[in-house]
């Protein structure tokens, strides 16, 4: 009877509400005063001020809930503040009005903007930046759609020994496959070779080569594949002086079979490998960085690992401004069921994807504290190394992920981020993928 009384109450009091907005805003309407009327202005404001009076003391009688909310959250009007109301208190209007920019704490734009107030950049950029898995639930997804699970026994005999020095490494390697010699570092096509008429197709583009985060966009102006293959990604620079930097923002990421306290196990020790092969096969010159940045005073701390990523290569790159390409190269992480290996050449090869971050998000467009020159460039580079792999080994790369931030991308126009396998590859399917990916790299920059 209670229950009957109180909802025959609370209608009464919504329909008194309605009655009232409306009857104010039909005394409104029927007014012929000129716009710029004092007059006019002054029955709006009173007609605000009644909407936003009659709103409080009707959720103050109904809601206890609501109480609070109106000391909290006053705002100027009925609309407005009935729109706040409903985002703080409905899970799901908080989700339409973000428009999917919230996926985590750190993300939230008002957080973001609390700290922007607080004069508190740098803080947000190593809060921001320090955090490479902070999309990877919108990677797993993607992982999953993308790849096929695929469980490959390696013999012992056809395992290659990536753990010598660089003066050992061989000056040519040939294996046998189906009784042909294949050339290994001197790929024949074999996939597809794509026309610029069908690469620009924004819709076919996006669709067919790229994975976008859900808290950013990009556009077909962004993206316009002729210019982007238009750019010159060749090497400038002679094999005299630094060419190519390496490094691991994260270093101490491991592969299924990793031997704790072996380095050559760690993602550090597929770095070493491609630098051999650049250094050795096509004859760049190569730093390879190694130094722990996701480790402080001993401690792991991947946080803030971009950060100190960022002042280690800085230095680097002051000291050898002739390097030109500058290579992040990660380890991904998905799902445990998920095994992101192909064959090339005979090989279990662990897959890699190339990441862009583009700076900006969705909900707040541009990331003026993270600017980066060289967007288009590093979309360019991506490209053209995506398309070199799709001729070569179709099955090799993943599509490419475009996200939100900025990864330290922005020190050269040359500058990559790479993800090689995940958690549930091996080391030497990592280390398999290191010969693919010196030749795709090669086929760009000579």
């Amino acid at each position: 009877m209670k229950k009957r009384r109180w909802i025959k109450k609370a209608l009464n009091g919504i329909a008194w509400v309605t009655i009232v907005f409306l009857g104010c805003n039909i005394l409104l309407r029927t007014l012929s005063l000129p716009s710029g009327s004092r007059f006019k202005e002054g029955i709006e404001k009173a007609i605000e001020r009644l909407e936003y009076a009659v709103g409080i003391v009707f959720l103050r009688t109904y809601s206890p809930t609501a109480q609070y909310l109106i000391e909290e959250n006053k705002k100027d009007t009925l609309e407005e503040w009935i729109w706040s109301l409903t985002s703080a208190a409905i899970p799901v209007g908080q989700y339409l009005k973000t428009q999917n920019a919230v996926i985590k704490n750190r993300e939230d734009p008002i957080y973001r903007e609390y700290l922007e107030d607080t004069k508190n950049a740098q803080a947000i950029q190593e809060l921001i930046e320090g955090m490479e898995e902070e999309n990877k639930n919108e990677i797993i997804k993607n992982s999953q759609e993308e790849t096929q699970t695929e469980t490959v026994q390696v013999a012992e005999n056809t395992q290659t020994d990536t753990t010598q020095n660089v003066e050992n490494v061989p000056e040519t390697q040939d294996i046998e496959a189906s009784g042909n010699t294949i050339d290994i570092f001197h790929p024949q096509v074999v996939g597809t070779e794509y026309s610029i008429a069908k690469l620009s197709d924004y819709d076919f583009l996006i669709r067919t080569f790229y994975s976008v985060s859900e808290i950013t966009t990009i556009t077909g102006e962004e993206l316009n594949a002729e210019r982007l293959l238009g750019m010159d990604m060749t090497m400038q620079t002679t094999n005299d002086k630094p060419q190519i930097l390496i490094y691991h923002t994260h270093s101490q990421e491991e592969f299924i079979d990793s031997v704790p306290g072996n380095d050559a196990d760690l993602i550090t020790g597929v770095g070493d490998y491609l630098a051999q092969i650049l250094t050795q096969q096509f004859g760049y010159q190569v730093i390879h960085d190694t130094t722990p940045y996701d480790i402080k005073n001993g401690t792991m701390d991947k946080n803030k690992a971009y950060t100190y990523a960022e002042e280690g290569i800085s230095a680097i790159l002051e000291a050898n401004p002739s390097i030109e390409l500058v290579i992040d190269m990660h380890r991904d992480g998905v799902n445990e069921g998920v095994h992101l290996v192909t064959e090339v050449n005979g090989k279990p090869t662990a897959q890699i994807m190339f990441v862009n971050g583009i700076s900006k998000t969705t909900l707040q467009g541009s990331i003026s504290y993270l600017y980066n020159p060289y967007i288009q460039e590093n979309l360019s580079l991506s490209l053209q190394l995506q398309l070199k792999s799709k001729a070569y080994y179709p099955d090799f790369a993943r599509r490419i992920m475009i996200k939100a931030y900025r990864y330290n991308l922005h020190y050269r126009p040359k500058s990559m981020l790479i993800e090689v396998g995940a958690q549930t590859n091996t080391v030497q399917e990592a280390k398999n993928a290191m010969e693919p990916l010196a030749v795709i790299i090669h086929e760009v920059l000579k």
